[in-house]
């Protein structure tokens, strides 16, 4: 008896956990804010600074990919903020698999400041997981995996790979 008790406990405080997680993720949906999200950088690139756009995502996913990776590609009119992909850095090619676009950078990438490399990162992955469908994004460098400051294979990165205290927003 005793058993069963601390089940139904255990699958009580599961079901919760799992209902609590669901509503925070809906709620920071921004698919119900006006415009689509474009993350850029301020001058010194410490920094995202997320501008709204009244841009027309038609077409299939690989479409709205491209889309969205040509707007983090132009350079703002503002001052104030920048690209968080360098001028230097090309993209050669993207792919999308399923729920992850692949996105396949030149060797400059390998030039960045790790800082940066960071914000340049967290921008692209802010920018695309805004679709639906989209839930992670993979790098490489022509056409090899890109690797973590420690050498290993970084993988597909989601929203919540990046830890806000160390991540600053705006």
């Amino acid at each position: 008896m005793k058993k069963k008790s601390v089940m139904m406990m255990f699958c009580l405080i599961l079901v919760l956990a799992l209902t609590g997680c669901r509503s925070k993720k809906e709620t920071n949906d921004q698919s119900n804010q006006k415009g689509t999200a474009i993350y850029y950088t301020n001058n010194d690139v410490t920094k995202l600074i997320l501008k709204r756009k009244n841009i027309r995502l038609k077409g299939s996913q690989i479409q709205k990919v491209q889309t969205l990776l040509g707007e983090l590609q132009k350079t703002p009119k503002s001052q104030n903020i920048r690209s968080v992909i360098p001028k230097r850095i090309v993209i050669n090619s993207f792919e999308v698999n399923s729920n992850i676009v692949q996105v396949d950078f030149s060797m400059g990438y390998k030039r960045i400041a790790e800082n940066k490399d960071l914000i340049c990162r967290a921008g692209i992955v802010y920018t695309l997981t805004q679709l639906k469908g989209i839930n992670y994004v993979s790098f490489s460098i022509s056409g090899e995996p890109m690797l973590d400051t420690d050498g290993t294979v970084l993988g597909a990165l989601g929203r919540d790979s990046f830890v806000f205290d160390e991540l600053p927003m705006k």
